[in-house]
């Protein structure tokens, strides 16, 4: 198997850790991205490690450090009711824009004088 080569699933198991390129695949991002975000240290060690040479990532890590990320965890997989909105798109619910305070006719700038 040469360097860049897919490493092949085991029969009956998923494959857990992938190429940066592959992962930016999967997440909708680019490789460069990636980088730049493990440069910066958004991606904390461990999601990710460079094996002889080249960066791969745990799937299994990236999903519980994306998933760590969100403000209350599993909110987004409860199981309640969706909630429904107040608004029932009556044109008195829309929002109004605010006013443009105009400066009063009768109020004249300040001069501005210039030295020489």
């Amino acid at each position: 198997m040469g360097a860049r080569e897919k490493p092949e699933p085991i029969e009956g198991q998923q494959v857990d850790k992938v190429y940066e390129r592959k992962l930016a695949e999967l997440i909708g991002t680019t490789p460069k991205a990636l980088e730049r975000k493990r440069q910066r240290g958004v991606l904390p060690p461990g999601v990710w490690e460079k094996i002889d040479g080249c960066i791969m990532y745990s799937l299994e890590r990236y999903n519980e450090w994306a998933e760590s990320q969100w403000g209350s965890p599993k909110a987004s997989r409860s199981l309640g009711a969706p909630s429904a909105s107040a608004s029932h798109g009556r044109k008195s619910d829309v929002a109004k824009r605010s006013p443009i305070l105009k400066r009063p006719r009768d109020l004249q700038q300040q001069q501005v004088y210039e030295l020489r």
